[in-house]
């Protein structure tokens, strides 16, 4: 059974209940109204048909105009025979009609017009949150890399904290070279390739671009050794790119730190380390790597 003949099925069972429902309560009305010899019955009936259709839609609004008329022709007629009218009651009935009619079209019009603007102001909060989620993807990712940039960390920093973690900068060996000797067009595909790499390389690490052609990785977990083992690997897959193409391998140097953030100083005390580590690494020849415990 597809979605919908179940939509149909469903909307065929609501049908009926709203309708049995404005039945019997159209019937009650006209009960009290009879037994407690209201005079002028047809106001409080007026006032259900008001309320059904309001609640139901067109289709009780006809229910309730059928039982008002029917129950006005029996009320008013001589001898309750339904054909027999004296000259006032039968203007009263066509007035009654003229009511019944006129209040169920504008009730019913109205229901309708205000469920078509509850659909679409459905679908434009619907547009609006995708919107939103689009500009706030937009505000986190950087255009270039597709990475998340600064803004992102901020939002994440105090998902970090308490969990294990390594930190590790990692910075592009002699970019300034690669945009001088090759253009700035080859240096951003040489940081799209970077960035492709982390993301295909590194498991369980949310990657940032920091600034440039500095990148910073956080890993959920102390594991010294995956983190050294994927980072080879991410070097002989861009050591090997440049192999074919005329432009200069791509080398680069990272500092890490591994342990536990217990506070938000202890998160940034690892960005500080994992900051000197990559530079110190960048001292010692570049191509390198240099990682220890957070104490």
């Amino acid at each position: 059974m597809n979605d919908k003949t179940t939509l149909n099925q469903h909307e065929n069972r609501n049908l009926f209940f709203t309708s049995l429902i404005t039945f019997l309560g159209m019937a009650l009305l006209i009960a009290i109204a009879w037994f407690l010899k209201i005079p002028n019955p047809n106001m409080v009936l007026i006032t259900g048909l008001i309320v059904f259709t309001g609640m139901f839609g067109r289709v009780s609004g006809v229910i309730s105009a059928t039982l008002i008329i029917l129950y006005s022709m029996f009320f008013f007629s001589t001898g309750h025979n339904f054909f027999s009218y004296t000259a006032i009651n039968l203007q009263k009935i066509l007035t009654i009609v003229s009511s019944v009619v006129i209040n169920t079209f504008i009730v019913a019009t109205l229901r309708h017009r205000w469920k078509s603007a509850q659909k679409e102001l459905i679908v434009l909060n619907g547009k609006l949150l995708e919107h939103n989620e689009k500009l706030k993807s937009q505000s986190q990712t950087d255009p270039l890399t597709g990475l998340y940039n600064r803004h992102a960390l901020r939002d994440n920093y105090d998902s970090y904290i308490g969990n294990l973690l390594t930190v590790a900068y990692l910075d592009v060996d002699n970019f300034k070279q690669i945009n001088d000797g090759f253009g700035h067009d080859i240096g951003d595909n040489v940081l799209r390739e970077i960035s492709t790499s982390i993301k295909e390389t590194f498991t369980n690490t949310h990657a940032y671009r920091y600034g440039g052609d500095e990148f910073l990785l956080i890993r959920n977990d102390a594991d010294a050794d995956l983190f050294e083992d994927q980072m080879h690997q991410m070097r002989n897959r861009l050591e090997s790119l440049g192999e074919g193409d005329n432009l200069t391998k791509i080398y680069f140097s990272v500092g890490y730190v591994y342990g536990v953030a217990e506070t938000t100083a202890d998160l940034r005390n690892m960005f500080e380390r994992a900051d000197e580590l990559m530079y110190e690494a960048k001292r010692r020849g570049k191509k390198n790597s240099l990682g220890e415990s957070f104490q």
